[in-house]
């Protein structure tokens, strides 16, 4: 389109399309069918390989369970931005979204993501930018489950000041009315999401999807039934954790008393 200098427009005039559509389709946010998709690139005159190539694009864009490799987080952050709900489980670590920079610099350091400092700063950067929806949207709702391993898992190597930061920023994030930290504690035993973390991001633009990261991807899972089975994980979640003045004050009893002067040694007494 650059190169025949047509915008959006001319080229929506030329397909008889929605300029909507052609925007969408050249920005990458939407999976063209293969008709329209033929029909754009005859109309921008692509032939031979080239086509066959693109074709073949086309049909893996439109395979449900959209892998991403690690990093490259734009497809979740285009996801999040557009998200009127957010339903999310962790067991092992603090989400994302609720991070400090602190917890998350010393997360990335000590499970090995990255060694370089100035690498370390810029995935802390990206993270903590990520964060804008939780001030920008305030229509949206989001419903964090945390196991109560997460809030006790001494992140830090042995500087109890970054666990006593992190549970001040949840209890502060739990006052705001659309944000719900609700935590699942150990005595409940097994529970709905034993399989591991997710999140479930819903919006009025695209149909609900899972999101699951991994250490080397990141898998958006969008099948109806795929969806249908996370849902119920939700729904049982519900049941077992403890509501959100009890999670509050759990978080904040934990703040006091696991992190007040260091940390626990293996034998359970504070270092």
């Amino acid at each position: 389109m650059a190169e025949k200098g047509w915008g959006v427009r001319e080229m929506s005039r030329r397909l008889e399309m929605s300029a909507q559509w052609v925007s969408a389709v050249t920005r990458g946010r939407t999976r063209p069918d293969p008709v329209n998709l033929a029909r754009l690139l005859t109309v921008l005159g692509v032939k031979g390989a080239e086509y066959h190539e693109l074709m073949a694009m086309g049909d893996e864009m439109r395979t449900p369970g959209l892998l991403e490799k690690p990093l490259q987080l734009r497809t979740l952050i285009w996801h999040e931005k557009r998200a009127t709900a957010m339903s999310q489980f962790h067991g092992c670590s603090v989400p994302g979204l609720l991070q400090t920079a602190d917890y998350a610099r010393s997360l990335i350091a000590e499970i090995g993501n990255a060694t370089d400092p100035d690498h370390i700063d810029e995935l802390v950067f990206a993270r903590m930018a990520r964060q804008v929806v939780l001030d920008k949207r305030p229509t949206v709702t989001f419903d964090f489950y945390l196991h109560e391993f997460v809030l006790r898992l001494p992140i830090g190597r042995g500087a109890p000041d970054v666990m006593r930061g992190q549970l001040r920023q949840l209890d502060r994030l739990a006052e705001r009315g659309n944000i719900s930290i609700r935590i699942v504690p150990a005595r409940c035993g097994g529970h709905p999401a034993m399989a591991g973390h997710f999140k479930l991001i819903e919006s009025a633009d695209f149909s609900p999807v899972i999101y699951i990261d991994s250490e080397v991807s990141g898998l958006f899972l969008e099948e109806p039934a795929e969806v249908v089975a996370y849902r119920r994980v939700l729904e049982g979640l519900d049941r077992v954790a403890l509501d959100r003045a009890q999670s509050r004050e759990f978080i904040a009893d934990l703040a006091k008393n696991l992190y007040s002067s260091g940390v626990r040694r293996d034998d359970g007494d504070l270092a």
